[in-house]
C-alpha cells in the first residue's frame, strides 16, 4: 500500500475535492451568526472523536460510523465535506497517519459519503411533495444507510484498480460487515436528525445549504 501508484490518486483527488467545497461553500453566512460558529465546531470536533470508535481489520482497514449523513443535512455538501476534512485532522491527535493515507480516508470517508448524501437530499427535493418525515427517514435513515454502501463500494472499487490484490482479498472478505452497519448507520442519523428537529429546528430547516443559510429565506 506504499506504492504512489495506490495512494497519489487519492491525493489529487483530495486536493481538488476540498479546493471545491472551500471555495463554494457559503462561510459568509455562516459567520453571520454565531450558533452556526457554533454548531460547526461541534461537529468537528464530535465527529473526530467518534471516528476513534472502529473496527480495525487485520490492521489494514477500519470500519467507524459515518455520521455524514446528518452532516450534509444540517450544513450543506460543501461545509459538511469541510467538516470532515477537519475532523480526519482532529483525529490525528489520537494516533498519527501518513498524508497519504489520510487523503484515502478523506476521499472514501468525506467525500464519498457527502456526495451520496447531497444526492439523497437532491432527490428528496425532486419529489412532487414536501413532507418533513420524508425528509427525516428518507434523508436521515435511507440515506444514511446509502452512505455505508456507497463507502464501501467506492473502496471496494478503489482497491480493485490500484490496491495490490491481498488487500482487495480482505476487502472482499470482509464486504458483509458494511451491510451489518448500514442499520446502526441509518438508525444514529435517523434519530439525530429528529432530535435536532425538535431541540433546534433552525438547524434542519430546509433541504440545502442556501436555504438553511441565506438570511433571506429566514
Amino acid at each position: 500500500m506504499s506504492s504512489p501508484l495506490f495512494w497519489l490518486p487519492a491525493v489529487v483527488i483530495s486536493v481538488v475535492a476540498l479546493g471545491w467545497a472551500v471555495a463554494v461553500a457559503p462561510w459568509r453566512q455562516l459567520l453571520a451568526k454565531s450558533y452556526r460558529q457554533h454548531a460547526f465546531w461541534a461537529a468537528v470536533l464530535g465527529l473526530g472523536l467518534f471516528w476513534q470508535l472502529k473496527v480495525d481489520i487485520m490492521q489494514v482497514m477500519g470500519l467507524h460510523p459515518l455520521l455524514m449523513m446528518s452532516v450534509v443535512m444540517i450544513f450543506g455538501c460543501a461545509l459538511g465535506i469541510c467538516v470532515g476534512a477537519l475532523a480526519l485532522l482532529v483525529g490525528m491527535l489520537f494516533h498519527s497517519e501518513p498524508w497519504s493515507m489520510l487523503a484515502l480516508q478523506f476521499c472514501l470517508d468525506v467525500l464519498v459519503p457527502g456526495l451520496v448524501a447531497a444526492g439523497v437530499l437532491n432527490l428528496i427535493e425532486r419529489l412532487p411533495f414536501r413532507n418533513l418525515f420524508v425528509y427525516m427517514l428518507g434523508g436521515g435513515f435511507f440515506g444514511g444507510m446509502l452512505t455505508v454502501q456507497g463507502m464501501a463500494a467506492a473502496s471496494w472499487f478503489y482497491v480493485w484498480l490500484l490496491g495490490p490484490e491481498p488487500l482487495l482479498v480482505i476487502v472482499s472478505d470482509h464486504y458483509y460487515l458494511t451491510l451489518l452497519m448500514m442499520f446502526p448507520e441509518g438508525f444514529m442519523n435517523g434519530a439525530l436528525m429528529s432530535t435536532l428537529t425538535v431541540l433546534a429546528p433552525d438547524l434542519v430547516k430546509t433541504y440545502d445549504d442556501h436555504q438553511y443559510l441565506d438570511d433571506d429565506h429566514r
